[in-house]
């Protein structure tokens, strides 16, 4: 009895795999048989809502912005205007409210005005002429 012991050459070149006769031939239709079907689901229907939904989202931010940024002016005007450290002193040229700490800024800002409103009053007069 003569075994082989390398049977390696004997199988160079060759293919040892092989397919049965007529196995491809309908093989689609076979596996497409065996799955289950699955039911086609239809498109949700999206309604008016849940188109306006992110714009009532994005409109409630700018709304919740604005009435915090109003908190916080309204929280710093009712500070300045309590009159615990600062003087207020209002512009008569200028119509806004100036909060000076000391008593020697508010004359600094009186003389500032005052010379402004005659120097303009004299260019005023000058033109005139």
């Amino acid at each position: 009895m003569g075994t082989k012991q390398n049977k390696l050459d004997e199988l160079k070149g060759t293919n040892p795999f092989k397919l049965p006769e007529g196995y491809m031939e309908g093989l689609t239709d076979q596996i497409m048989s065996k799955l289950p079907e699955i039911p086609k689901e239809e498109a949700p229907e999206v309604s008016l809502l849940d188109r306006v939904r992110p714009w009532l989202y994005m409109a409630a931010v700018f709304v919740g912005l604005l009435l915090m940024f109003k908190g916080f002016s309204f929280i710093q005007t009712d500070k300045n205007s309590s009159g615990t450290d600062e003087t207020t002193y209002q512009s008569a040229t200028l119509n806004k409210n100036i909060f000076v700490d000391s008593e020697e800024d508010l004359e600094y800002l009186e003389y500032l005005e005052n010379e402004y409103l005659n120097g303009a009053f004299s260019e005023m007069m000058a033109n005139a002429e």
